[in-house]
């Protein structure tokens, strides 16, 4: 029965194959199969449709297979994880592997100093902007860093593999400038001590807000001054008298005397900055500079100053050019 069946099965195949008009098949247990003259073609070519078939899978299959692999020299390539794509690495044998934060925001740094300082592509644009979208996702802030940024945050991590990009003196001047800028590449959160020295140290940062509103006087008095000269001024010319006018048109006039006033006449070379206590953590500010040439005018690199905390009151040590503040340890 089974066998009447394949055989009925085969035949069918073969009418279809060779287009026969008729085609006589009586299917009993003891029954014979009618096939057409020409079934000894039909099996050959049902035999050839079936290799043709397994090799085609084959070839699939092997695609697959290569597919799964990533070209040789390749850091990194896009896969999918669950539902959405995602940037994985490469093992030694050429395969997709998961990486951590810590790794991804390395690769990107590497990735990225590469490109901008050695003028070499570690990876495809896709790729890149895949492992980008994955580190904002993630929360990391490492995709938003600068140029200068991921060149010293490289710089560092090459100092700490024993393979230095840079030599201490530009290490230093990389440090101190985007510390100058407020970067967080470069700030401590918390105080450092050493053992050795006996001595803790805080980073300094420009206080932005403060350093803003010591503008303001200058700014309202010369607004005020020169608003009313050059309306005066309009006037006698015969020209507009509209007060917005004027002070649209003033206006980089009024923002260069503020300047002016403020940096050589009010104050002399001001910095307000914002640090903390080595000892006690607490937040204070630190101003560097003169006011109305009460010191002759000079610009201090460095002074001591103290601790606001009362209970505290440590001697604090502020630098301008390192942008730190040292203090020494609390005595036990």
């Amino acid at each position: 029965m089974v066998r009447a069946s394949r055989a009925s099965a085969a035949a069918l195949l073969a009418c279809v194959v060779l287009g026969a008009a008729t085609c006589t098949l009586a299917f009993s247990p003891s029954s014979t199969l009618v096939l057409p003259r020409s079934a000894p073609i039909a099996a050959q070519k049902l035999v050839s449709l079936r290799h043709s078939v397994r090799a085609a899978s084959a070839r699939s299959t092997l695609r697959m297979q290569e597919e799964s692999k990533v070209e040789e020299g390749s850091v990194g390539v896009i896969a999918s994880d669950g539902d959405a794509e995602e940037f994985f690495g490469v093992d030694a044998n050429g395969n997709p592997v998961k990486l951590t934060l810590a790794a991804k925001e390395k690769l990107y740094l590497d990735a990225t100093s590469a490109f901008h300082n050695d003028d070499k592509k570690m990876m495809g644009d896709d790729e890149y902007d895949q492992l980008k979208s994955d580190l904002a996702f993630e929360g990391s802030s490492v995709g938003l860093m600068s140029r200068d940024e991921i060149k010293f945050m490289v710089a560092a991590n090459r100092y700490q593999e024993g393979k230095p990009i840079m030599s201490d003196e530009e290490f230093d001047a990389l440090r101190r400038q985007l510390k100058q800028r407020g970067s967080p590449a470069v700030i401590h959160k918390v105080p450092t001590c050493r053992v050795e020295t006996q001595r803790c140290k805080a980073d300094i940062i420009p206080d932005d807000v403060k350093n803003l509103v010591l503008y303001m006087p200058a700014f309202g008095v010369v607004t005020i001054l020169w608003s009313e000269l050059a309306y005066w001024a309009n006037t006698l010319s015969g020209g507009s008298s509209s007060p917005l006018y004027s002070l649209a048109v003033n206006t980089p006039f009024i923002v260069t005397f503020t300047w002016i006033v403020t940096n050589y006449i009010l104050f002399q070379s001001p910095m307000v900055s914002k640090t903390t206590c080595p000892r006690c953590n607490t937040e204070q500010n630190v101003y560097f500079g003169d006011i109305l040439f009460v010191n002759g005018g000079t610009n201090a690199e460095s002074l001591t100053t103290e601790c606001v905390n009362s209970a505290c009151r440590a001697e604090l040590k502020a630098d301008k050019i390192k942008m730190i503040v040292e203090c020494d340890m609390e005595k036990a």
